[in-house]
């Protein structure tokens, strides 16, 4: 547990402003959120199967791979991280332990959904989601589950492509009266819908969810605040970055026989810039520490 940064996220959270909060799916890239100026850091469920298993998100993965993965990742910042926890894992028992084992990690927050189980990404056809009662049952056990209080209990819906925009207002009033720190309305789209969330919801942070692969979502920090948004997540703009960047690397290998010609292009980083990134110096002084 990180009682620093938990306090720092909560901090952030009372502050004026957006709180925003890069996706990275591994190290390095938190290193780089962190190397960037950015205060928060955000690990979510799709881009972790994906380069953890070269998966889809359809529930494949366990509490454990999450966990595992989010530890390493807040292990090597300095800067509080919040992450993907899908439906808590199973029943009542396996909410309180995910809470539990995601506080031990040093994670300073996750969000858990209503879909049914499996789950599957949700911006894929076919979500469906639990009776509102279930879920809110899971946001009591997992506020009463963290043992420091600035731990942040997320909840997501993801209500609206099936049920529609009364229903995300409903279950996201449920939510807030459940226990939840932050409410998270998964799939809006249109400005007159994500509005009618935010001028609903009274006394709670709301949170958006940015996807670089949906056209009209992609909002500004600034335009999200001025709708009433709190905080901001971009759960799969790094992976869907590294993905377009990597085959286009190993295409130009393939047909060319070398990648001298991108080295040239100054498309790698340079060495010296890459060992500061993960810390080389800092690594090899360790003896600086003996007293």
């Amino acid at each position: 547990m990180d009682v620093k940064k938990n306090a720092r996220l909560r901090e952030l959270l009372n502050k004026p402003g957006i709180v925003v909060a890069p996706g990275c799916h591994d190290g390095i890239g938190a290193r780089i959120i962190q190397k960037a100026g950015f205060e928060v850091a955000y690990m979510g469920g799709n881009c972790t199967m994906s380069s953890l298993l070269g998966k889809p998100d359809i529930g494949l993965g366990t509490a454990t791979e999450m966990i595992n993965r989010a530890h390493y990742l807040a292990e090597c910042i300095d800067i509080p991280l919040f992450c993907d926890a899908d439906t808590g894992y199973g029943n009542l028992n396996n909410v309180f332990r995910t809470v539990r084992d995601y506080e031990a990690a040093g994670v300073s927050g996750i969000h858990i959904e209503d879909q049914t189980s499996p789950k599957k990404c949700g911006a894929m056809e076919g979500v469906t989601v639990v009776p509102v009662e279930e879920i809110c049952e899971k946001i009591q056990i997992a506020a009463a589950a963290r043992k420091d209080p600035n731990f942040l209990i997320i909840a997501r819906t993801d209500a609206f492509n099936t049920m529609g925009i009364d229903e995300v207002v409903r279950r996201c009033k449920a939510f807030q009266q459940a226990g939840a720190d932050v409410l998270m309305p998964e799939n809006l789209l249109e400005k007159k819908d994500l509005m009618k969330v935010t001028t609903s919801i009274n006394n709670i942070p709301v949170l958006y969810d940015v996807c670089e692969f949906t056209r009209g979502q992609i909002y500004s920090n600034q335009e999200l605040q001025d709708m009433g948004f709190k905080m901001v997540i971009h759960p799969l703009a790094s992976i869907l970055m590294h993905a377009r960047t990597m085959m286009r690397l190993y295409t130009h290998y393939k047909e060319h026989g070398t990648t001298a010609e991108l080295f040239e292009q100054d498309a790698f980083m340079d060495r010296l810039e890459y060992q500061d990134l993960v810390g080389y110096a800092e690594e090899m002084n360790i003896r600086s520490l003996l007293k």
